[in-house]
């Protein structure tokens, strides 16, 4: 027994706009027009954490540069450069002294003494 096949209607009364069917067209523009409106909320939420805890933007820098770290021994491990071992980046000993100091950072920067809010700190 056959399998009934889907077949699209090309003739659809959406239309074809930037080479996609309406209907596709619609679900792109609609994921996107709902992720605006989360992005809006997520960075309302944000704003308001770092108002409560603006020790964290120093976190998110600290972050930022301990991933950077990460990437430069991925690439002093690569074959053609070879400074450090080529499986080194993936052993468990560097995953875990990687994981340990990211949780090392967040902590003590979520703990950190400079997370009154500025409108205490001020008082």
């Amino acid at each position: 027994m056959r399998k009934p096949e889907l077949q699209l209607d090309v003739n659809s009364p959406l239309g074809e706009f930037g080479g996609m069917d309406g209907g596709q067209f619609i679900v792109v523009l609609l994921g996107g027009i709902a992720g605006l409106v989360l992005i809006k909320f997520a960075a309302t939420w944000f704003v308001q954490l770092l108002e409560k805890r603006p020790a964290l933007e120093t976190t998110a820098y600290a972050i930022v540069a301990w991933v950077g770290v990460k990437l430069a021994v991925i690439t002093l491990a690569h074959e053609d450069i070879g400074i450090l071992d080529h499986h080194f980046p993936h052993s468990t000993i560097w995953t875990v002294i990687f994981y340990a100091v990211l949780v090392g950072i967040a902590l003590i920067c979520w703990f950190a003494p400079r997370n009154k809010p500025l409108k205490e700190a001020r008082s």
